[in-house]
């Protein structure tokens, strides 16, 4: 295979011409070798057939000859009549055998060369045989029907190979010649071919030299050659044509660019004022969340804060009417103690919502630090989706909806607390305001599952859900349904951007009309800052 390889590329680079002869040289040459082969192994059958044949008629002959003497077993007459093989001067001997009850064995024989060391076979052979430089004919001799022996008879060939020699030499001759005709006429042929194509050749040189596609070539006829040059001249026709039509075209499409550099200014300012305030408004959406976590906040202390005032209104009025009945003098024993038990009760209730209070206010605080933070840090998952939740309880409160969260207590993760806790604030409400009609009862399920390198999160539920044409949109920036009720269509894009930026992972959402929504979120355990 390399060496065919290399056997092409190298012809590739053989002008035409010398391709042209050699093709034609070469199969007049493959031709005529294989004709004067076929021609030379078909005479030399054909001469030793004959040489055969005659071998085999003169064995006929003297067959018959031969038969009186084996009948009368006259071995002196036997070898007179071989001694006049003498006159075939082909025959190196011949043997006469005799049958009897044990078989055949030798009667008379005849050798040319006395000193010869060729030797009669005890056996004679069946058939006729060749060997290189021999051949061998057996013919049986008959008394009527009877086989009372056989003859054997020897002959060169030389004659044979001498023949074939010479018909070889003349025969190689005549190739030679043959060869050197076909030659001579390829030489005036192939210029049938290549002189065109030469030609054809030096147009396109120089039209490629000096880019002028009005220059044509010469159409020499009408056959595949001619095709090729008329065809080549109407596709110098065609480019010439394409290019007055691109000069044109790039006239006009310079003053274009300039319009569209203009325009592309225009459209970079506009650009960068749509991120502005798209920026704007996210930050925005940022400070709406943030504002309804501080709502959550004054609802939710507020509680603890009005039964302890409570509890001190009441203490105060007992101190009062305790320090009254002291100064009159009516302060009883069993009075003192009741007023002792009720300062312990108001005690108890003040500091208890108080602790309740602060630990609310701690919740809160840290919920609204991260949410404003992009820092990483070391948290508990299970316990920040709880004060997440909690943030959020002030907006549950009003719905039917019940929560549900799946998550390891004592999972630890290194990430960005405030972008986890803006993610669940955004798919929480998002499931209020788009998934559940006004009082319709439903689940929120929240699943954390911890794997060797990373944190899936499956968010999902029983609302309404989503057809494809909105799945599809869903992280689209302004994206809403609800244009007209106060969706901004920045939720679920903000979560796209604090999934796949800020924590380094994955968001997929999957829904159906009637099949609720799932939301599936995966990200790295540990971050690195």
């Amino acid at each position: 295979m390399t060496a065919q390889l290399g056997f092409m590329t190298r012809s590739a680079d053989v002008p035409i011409r010398s391709k042209l002869l050699a093709a034609i040289v070469g199969t007049t040459s493959v031709c005529l070798f294989i004709t004067a082969s076929v021609f030379l192994v078909y005479n030399w059958f054909n001469v030793r057939d004959t040489l055969n044949n005659n071998l085999s008629a003169v064995a006929e002959v003297f067959t018959l000859n031969t038969t009186a003497a084996l009948s009368f077993n006259d071995a002196p007459a036997a070898n007179e009549i071989l001694s006049s093989l003498r006159a075939k001067h082909d025959v190196l001997q011949a043997c006469v055998y005799k049958s009897d009850a044990t078989g055949e064995h030798l009667f008379a024989r005849y050798n040319r060369d006395v000193g010869s060391s060729l030797q009669c076979l005890e056996v004679p052979p069946e058939h006729n045989f060749y060997t290189h430089n021999h051949l061998v004919v057996v013919s049986p001799v008959m008394l009527g029907s009877e086989r009372i022996g056989s003859l054997y008879i020897e002959r060169g060939l030389s004659d044979l190979w001498e023949s074939t020699r010479l018909d070889s030499l003349v025969v190689g001759l005549m190739v030679l010649a043959s060869i050197a005709i076909a030659s001579i006429l390829s030489l005036f042929l192939q210029r049938l071919i290549s002189n065109p194509i030469l030609a054809l050749l030096q147009t396109t040189k120089e039209v490629s030299v000096a880019g002028d596609y009005s220059l044509r070539a010469l159409p020499t006829g009408n056959d595949e050659i001619g095709e090729l040059i008329l065809g080549f001249n109407n596709m110098l026709a065609q480019i010439e044509s394409r290019d007055l039509t691109l000069e044109t075209t790039r006239d006009e499409l310079e003053i274009r660019i300039e319009q569209a550099d203009k325009a592309n200014a225009e459209l970079e300012q506009a650009l960068k004022r749509l991120k502005e305030t798209q920026e704007q408004l996210v930050n925005n959406e940022k400070m709406a969340s943030l504002g309804g976590l501080v709502a959550g906040v004054a609802h939710e202390i507020n509680t603890p804060v009005g039964v302890g005032v409570t509890a001190a209104s009441t203490l105060r009025e007992d101190t009062k009417a305790t320090t009254d009945l002291y100064e009159t003098g009516e302060l009883t024993n069993s009075a003192l103690k009741r007023y002792f038990a009720t300062c312990m009760q108001a005690t108890e209730i003040i500091l208890g919502n108080l602790q309740r209070a602060a630990d609310l206010i701690h919740s809160f605080k840290q919920v609204a630090v991260d949410q404003t933070s992009s820092e990483y840090r070391m948290f508990e998952l299970k316990r920040y989706i709880d004060e997440t939740m909690l943030s959020l309880k002030p907006k549950l409160r009003s719905t039917d909806l019940v929560v549900e969260i799946e998550c390891d207590p004592n999972l630890a993760i290194n990430s960005v607390p405030g972008a986890m806790s803006q993610i669940i604030t955004n798919l929480v409400m998002n499931s209020v305001q788009h998934g559940f009609d006004e009082g319709e009862k439903g689940h929120l399920r929240i699943a954390v599952e911890e794997q060797p390198e990373q944190i899936r999160i499956q968010y999902s539920d029983d609302g309404k859900g989503m057809p494809p044409d909105v799945v599809k949109k869903i992280f689209e920036p302004f994206f809403t349904t609800r244009r007209g009720s106060g969706g901004s269509g920045l939720g679920m894009h903000i979560v796209y951007n604090l999934v796949t930026q800020q924590l380094k992972g994955s968001v997929k959402v999957r829904s159906e009309l009637g099949k609720g929504c799932a939301v599936e979120i995966t990200f790295p355990k540990k971050l690195l800052e």
